[in-house]
């Protein structure tokens, strides 16, 4: 009974520890920061998508909530980092850099010039993927990022097409292809447990896998026109899966 008594004492003390005068838990270090970043990522994909998409009101409310949301980490964060991010040497620049540039953003958007807003935040998907990677995070934002490096390595065909009569060029073909599947496959184990459900996801993804077996039978028929035009299907998939999906 005693033991039991001196068990409880200490769970109270340690929740004692953790309790704010404000009357809440206090904030929890690297897993808060983290938490906060990625509903960034999820308001920034929201907000570039609803400009994108012409619907200046949802994307004017969901660049305020990402506003008051990075200025809330950056007071929380700018002086004391937790442990995992205190190593990054661009965390307080990314956090006071960031604040700037959504106020900047929102002043655009203010003023509906809306490109001007876009041109803002674009830089911010890069960013968060370099903070996330120098802190050791890797999850599907960074997986698809990396699948779309993979892609521009294989669109660079379309820029200047190969000669498919050529027995190396179709072998590049076939290898680039191969590379690209392969950074895009990996993703799918990080949607399965990041992805609240994964249809929208595979909806976006399957069709990029179709598109790639397409280009088999291009390599065979030696056609390039049609090579072509699934690397464009292809960039249009991709582009869509990391704009609902990626950084």
């Amino acid at each position: 009974m005693k033991a039991l008594c001196r068990i409880i004492f200490l769970i109270s003390v340690a929740a004692m520890a953790l309790w704010t005068p404000a009357g809440g838990l206090a904030r929890a270090g690297a897993g808060s920061f983290v938490a906060k970043l990625g509903e960034a990522q999820a308001l920034y994909r929201a907000t570039t998508a609803s400009l994108r998409a012409g619907q200046a009101d949802e994307a004017n409310a969901s660049l305020k909530r990402l506003i008051a949301l990075w200025a809330e980490a950056a007071e929380a964060y700018r002086n004391d980092p937790p442990a995992m991010f205190a190593r990054v040497n661009m965390f307080p620049e990314a956090l006071d850099g960031t604040g700037a540039r959504l106020k900047r953003a929102g002043e655009a958007l203010g003023d509906n010039r809306v490109e001007a807003a876009l041109d803002e935040l674009a830089p911010l998907r890069r960013e968060w993927i370099m903070l996330r990677k120098a802190a050791g995070l890797y999850g599907l934002v960074e997986c698809l990022d990396e699948a779309t490096d993979a892609l521009d390595a294989f669109m660079a065909l379309k820029r200047t097409p190969p000669d498919m009569t050529r027995g190396e060029a179709r072998s590049d073909v076939v290898a680039k292809a191969a590379v690209y599947r392969w950074a895009l496959k990996r993703c799918d184990a990080y949607a399965a447990t990041e992805v609240s459900t994964d249809a929208e996801y595979r909806r976006l993804a399957d069709p990029i896998v179709a598109g790639l077996d397409v280009v088999a039978t291009a390599v065979r028929l030696r056609d390039a026109a049609l090579l072509d035009r699934i690397l464009g299907d292809l960039k249009t998939f991709d582009t869509q899966l990391s704009q609902r999906f990626g950084g």
